[in-house]
């Protein structure tokens, strides 16, 4: 948390007549030729990024900014909860993002984003519309699609913490604890909340093509025991980005901000890498789980223990060899393929795949539910009277072909072999 008031600067905003403001930390060098800006995750405020941008401006090495998001910390709160989305946050960075290079002292100077789920989607679409401003992009636990049943499963291990049931939700002792507005804790939970275009399938949202014609490198950082970007999500990026994933063992979503982290981000910074080819979706790149070399943060050895890095090599010797599933399903021949070139660990499997099952039975459900309660209006009338549905309309709406996709798909894949 930024304790310091002088810490705090203020970008304003003018609309409509009325003016607000969003908060923001700036730390490092002011006449860098890099700066690194942090967007938060959905109801996280800046405050998530403080022991990244203490390394920074230790190190010196570059200049670091991290934002509060329009109702959260000390930003300023918007009238009420069916204005905020996420049109009007990306909206509000790119006027950040220009404020912030416009201001700066170097010229040229290179723009790097991080963003912390929700932020790293924000961070794909600002840097895809901001016409070459954005040098690289850095992702927090999201990857180039959302699963359905991982939004679900988020929604499920929010209900263990601050979201509990429905009938105990209390909004404004949330909001107090998270630091953000009552209103913005009621918007999240609205579908319409996210409002900028995006492709979706059977499986989820896909954002691939966001980026595809963003030429800087994007890198991913994925929490291990994740449910928003999981084993798929990270094979699904290497193939594009093959050198730019770091794994952070033992943790679920997002990753922290620890030394391994923020060692892997500010070499980033100041390292970056060409832009990944683009591969077609027949053609695979073979790479490792996490492809990018182990970042080993600085520690001394005393005697009668093992240094860092020779438990790190110990246990790289008993990993068991990763194995690759090639899928193949039984579903409409213009459906994407599945979990194609998915790499699992063999141990890790089992559990894997009952986890997954039990979410998609969950969605399998809802989706039964929601369709049983549906009613043809007219279907009572005899043949041919007014507003009774034609033959081939009533067929095919008993298709219903998103749900008996959907379970195919799930079906075909944990069908025994």
């Amino acid at each position: 948390m930024v304790s310091k008031p002088e810490l705090i600067h203020r970008f304003v905003i003018a609309q409509s007549g009325a003016k607000r403001s969003l908060a923001y930390s700036d730390v490092g060098d002011k006449r860098s030729e890099q700066i690194l800006i942090c967007i938060p995750g959905i109801l996280e405020t800046r405050d998530t990024f403080a022991n990244l941008l203490e390394k920074v401006d230790e190190a010196a090495t570059c200049r670091a900014v991290s934002v509060d998001l329009c109702g959260r910390g000390d930003s300023d709160p918007l009238e009420s909860s069916d204005v905020y989305s996420m049109k009007l946050y990306l909206s509000d960075l790119e006027l950040f993002l220009n404020h912030i290079k416009e201001a700066h002292h170097t010229k040229p100077v290179k723009i790097h984003l991080l963003g912390t789920s929700m932020g790293g989607i924000l961070a794909m679409y600002l840097a895809a519309g901001s016409h070459n401003v954005v040098t690289s992009v850095i992702l927090n636990d999201v990857g180039l699609s959302l699963p359905w049943w991982s939004i679900y499963k988020l929604f499920g291990t929010m209900g263990k913490g601050a979201f509990k049931t429905a009938a105990s939700i209390d909004i404004n002792d949330i909001a107090a604890s998270l630091r953000v507005s009552p209103a913005a804790v009621r918007a999240v939970q609205d579908p319409a909340h996210f409002d900028l275009p995006y492709k979706s399938d059977l499986m989820g949202m896909r954002f691939a093509n966001i980026v595809q014609n963003f030429k800087g490198p994007i890198s991913l950082i994925h929490a291990q025991d994740s449910v928003i970007c999981t084993a798929m999500q990270v094979d699904e990026f290497q193939k594009l980005y093959p050198h730019g994933v770091l794994e952070v063992p033992d943790v679920e979503h997002p990753a922290p901000y620890n030394s391994l982290v923020c060692e892997f981000v500010i070499s980033k910074i100041m390292t970056p890498r060409p832009a990944a080819k683009m591969v077609s979706d027949n053609e695979v790149i073979k790479a490792p789980l996490v492809a990018e070399p182990k970042l080993k943060p600085k520690s001394k050895s005393t005697p009668g223990s093992q240094s860092r890095e020779a438990v790190q090599e110990s246990a790289d010797e008993t990993v068991p060899q990763k194995v690759q599933l090639q899928q193949s399903l039984d579903v409409h021949p213009e459906q994407m393929p599945l979990f194609t070139n998915l790499t699992i660990d063999p141990m890790g499997l089992e559990e894997s795949v009952h986890q997954i099952a039990e979410m998609s039975t969950q969605i399998m459900n809802q989706y039964t539910q929601a369709l049983n309660v549906q009613r043809i209006e007219g279907l009572d009338a005899p043949l041919g009277a007014p507003g009774r549905p034609e033959p081939g309309e009533l067929e095919q709406h008993k298709a219903r072909p998103v749900f008996h996709r959907w379970k195919s798909a799930v079906t075909n894949l944990f069908k025994p072999k």
